[in-house]
């Protein structure tokens, strides 16, 4: 593994540019949560399914339908409310909303794996929160724009369920879990298609196509390569890098103003999730010294 690290590592911040157009195609198409969620989802869940017969791979048995569908609840929940957020707020502030998952990670694992928090955590959760009170200022965000990224950071805390589930569901293969969040999710985002919006554009169906092959399917199934070959810290540290090019693709695209306090608000809570990982890398690695 370690003569591939640099082409590995290049794929994976490769992976990343392409999940972050997501916050500036979501922002810039006329399609609202619902057409985006079943479009994108369709796409995957397609996608995924045709790659297991392809390999000859069962997605589910009976007694897993319980994990695949918590598993589409929870991934159809935060998309959900990810996209709503970047409809109401702006891209930057919708990335780093949702960005906030390491931090909700580190709660999280104390509660279900009595995971102790260190100094480290403490520090990091100071810093997410001096963050967040950065890029939220109450004389530069509209109530939309305020609301939007709260409902962001919830949507990272929805994210960060993700990885609990999959720890407990360990029996579950990568691809089985890939579509009990796909697929699964499809079926609870189907149920609100009478409230999506499908008289498009041209341009707009294009901006769905490229969300939901290039973003999710093509980028997903290169997540998955990466997360396997390279070491959780560098690929942790790796995605954090989508902040900072979703911020330069809504300043470029979208015309949207980067002022210091969203920078380096920014900066702190991308530190703080960093922060978490190194600290429970380390801890995983005395532990089995």
């Amino acid at each position: 593994m370690t003569q591939h690290l640099p082409k590995t590592l290049l794929l994976a911040v490769f992976t990343v540019l392409l999940m972050s157009l997501v916050p500036v195609l979501v922002k810039a198409i006329a399609a609202n949560e619902v057409t985006i969620g079943i479009v994108r989802l369709a796409i995957g869940a397609v996608g995924i399914a045709l790659l297991a017969k392809f390999k000859r791979q069962k997605l589910w048995q009976k007694a897993d339908l319980k994990w695949l569908f918590l598993l589409g609840l929870v991934f159809s929940s935060h998309w959900y409310t990810y996209f709503t957020s970047l409809k109401l707020s702006t891209a930057s502030l919708g990335a780093i909303g949702v960005c906030t998952f390491g931090v909700h990670l580190l709660f999280l694992n104390r509660l279900f794996f009595k995971q102790a928090i260190t100094a480290a955590d403490v520090l990091a959760i100071a810093l997410a929160i001096l963050g967040v009170f950065l890029v939220t200022p109450d004389s530069q965000l509209s109530p939309d724009q305020f609301i939007g990224f709260m409902i962001a950071v919830l949507s990272g805390f929805l994210y960060a369920c993700l990885p609990i589930i999959n720890r407990k569901a360990t029996h579950l293969s990568t691809s089985q879990k890939a579509f009990g969040q796909f697929g699964f999710g499809l079926l609870f985002f189907a149920g609100f298609a009478p409230f999506g919006n499908w008289q498009l554009s041209s341009l707009d169906w294009g901006g769905l196509v490229i969300l939901g092959v290039v973003c999710t399917l093509i980028a997903h199934t290169l997540w998955i390569k990466v997360s396997t070959e390279l070491p959780n810290s560098i690929t942790a540290t790796v995605y954090y890098f989508y902040v900072p090019v979703a911020m330069l693709q809504s300043w470029w695209f979208l015309d949207e103003v980067l002022g210091w306090e969203k920078l380096v608000g920014a900066a702190l809570i991308i530190s703080a999730n960093i922060i978490v990982v190194l600290a429970h890398n380390r801890s995983v690695r005395a532990a089995k010294t």
